[in-house]
C-alpha cells in the first residue's frame, strides 16, 4: 500500500513538472505571438485605418459609376430601338399616304367628270386629317 502511494506521489509529481515546462516554453511563445499580433492591430496607426476606409468608399464610388452606366448604356439602347422602329414606320406610312393620295386624285377626276364634287371633297378632307394625324406621332 505504501508503495503505491508512493508510486501515485511520483507519477503526479512527474506530470505537474511536465506541465510547467510545457506551458514555459512552448504555451508561452504561442501567447506572446497571440498577444504581439492584438497589439499590433491595436497599434495600427490612425492613418492606416482613415486610408482603409478611404479606399474602401472609392471602392464603391467606382462600383456605383460602373453601375450607372450600365444603366445608361440598356436605356440607350432602348432608346435607339424605340427610335429606329419609329422611324421604320413612317416610310411605309408614307407610301401607303401617296398611294391614298393618287387614289384621291383617281377618284375626284371621276368623280369629277361624274358631277359629284361633294363626295370627292370629303374624301380628300378625311385623307388630310389623316396625314396629319401621322404627322403628329412622328414628333
Amino acid at each position: 500500500m505504501l508503495i503505491q502511494r508512493i508510486g501515485k506521489g511520483i507519477t503526479l509529481a512527474i506530470l505537474i513538472i511536465t506541465l510547467t515546462a510545457c506551458s514555459l516554453f512552448g504555451g508561452g511563445q504561442k501567447k506572446k505571438e497571440e498577444e504581439k499580433k492584438q497589439a499590433d492591430a491595436k497599434n495600427e496607426s490612425v492613418i492606416d485605418q482613415e486610408l482603409k476606409k478611404q479606399y474602401q468608399m472609392y471602392n464603391e464610388v467606382i462600383k456605383y459609376q460602373k453601375e450607372q452606366n450600365a444603366k445608361l448604356i440598356k436605356e440607350s439602347e432602348e432608346r435607339y430601338k424605340k427610335l429606329k422602329e419609329e422611324s421604320d414606320k413612317p416610310i411605309k406610312g408614307s407610301s401607303e399616304e401617296k398611294q391614298k393620295a393618287k387614289e384621291a386624285k383617281i377618284g375626284k377626276e371621276d368623280s369629277g367628270d361624274s358631277g359629284s364634287g361633294d363626295s370627292g371633297d370629303s374624301g380628300g378632307t378625311s385623307d388630310s386629317g389623316d396625314s396629319s394625324d401621322s404627322g403628329g406621332s412622328e414628333e
